[in-house]
């Protein structure tokens, strides 16, 4: 009888002594997942570095993963990404808590397909953050040894909370940098909340424009639109121009048209009446 048949006649509720055997199986049956995507991510790792596709006639890794392994172009890469994601956290946690609970995360919870694309370009900011948040469980522990379960939660938490963040580069912020007396961590913090609440900006923006070329379609000229976006915005109390601006951007899919066109121009002449005031 096969171990598929063997579950099959199994009707619950299971004995006792059955259901933990089954738990140790599916135990069992969960690490070697989790192994496999380890020892899958490290060889894909291996193989690209050793330019494999080159000594075998291949184009490049995309053309040999499809002729080798029978997988799509876009799976070639996912799993480039894959083994990129699992090497920096192993690297993480075995600095962090020690070697032996390097592979103390569940991979499938951890890293999904969709959770691989989301941290493509991020791995350096997820890295950091995965130790930011172990240095914070092992504080709250007072220094106790990390059971491997809550090194798990730690992980997924710190992937989770990565996904939900705006994508800020760490590279972007290296080379903008913040003010005097801001250090990075507070920078990156500040730009992460003002991330959102832009594109919330962007989103109010087209839907103004949208309402501005139902009532001045794109046909007309601004000279044209003017007096009839006018009428509406005294009704609604806003700025003419602003419906206007957001027009165009609707027109020419240029957000520019609103943030330096109209705001912009709003900006600079705040500053040249500040400076005749002085």
């Amino acid at each position: 009888m096969g171990e598929r048949d063997r579950h099959r006649e199994l009707v619950g509720p299971a004995p006792q002594g059955e259901a933990r055997r089954l738990t140790r199986e599916l135990r069992a049956a969960i690490e070697e997942v989790r192994s496999a995507v380890l020892v899958l991510a490290a060889r894909v790792r291996a193989a690209h570095q050793a330019r494999v596709w080159a000594a075998l006639g291949y184009s490049g890794w995309a053309a040999y993963a499809g002729a080798e392994f029978g997988v799509s172009r876009s799976t070639a890469y996912r799993l480039l990404d894959l083994a990129a994601a699992a090497e920096a956290i192993e690297d993480v946690v075995a600095r962090q808590v020690g070697p032996e609970l390097s592979h103390a995360w569940d991979t499938g919870l951890v890293l999904p397909v969709r959770a691989v694309v989301d941290l493509k370009g991020r791995i350096a900011e997820l890295a950091d953050l995965i130790a930011e948040r172990l240095a914070d469980a092992q504080a709250e522990a007072g220094g106790a040894p990390l059971e491997p379960g809550r090194v798990g939660e730690v992980v997924a938490g710190a992937v989770a909370e990565l996904r939900e963040r705006p994508d800020v580069p760490v590279a972007e912020l290296a080379v903008a940098g913040g003010p005097d007396g801001y250090d990075a961590e507070a920078w990156r913090r500040h730009v992460t909340a003002g991330r959102p609440l832009v594109a919330e900006q962007q989103q109010n923006d087209r839907a103004l424009g949208e309402i501005a070329l139902r009532l001045a379609p794109a046909h007309l000229s601004d000279r044209s639109a003017l007096p009839v976006l006018a009428v509406y915005a005294d009704f609604v109390g806003e700025d003419p121009e602003l419906f206007l601006a957001c027009r165009r951007y609707l027109i020419t899919g240029d957000w520019r048209a609103v943030e330096d066109d109209y705001r912009g121009r709003q900006a600079r002449d705040l500053l040249a009446r500040h400076g005749e005031e002085q």
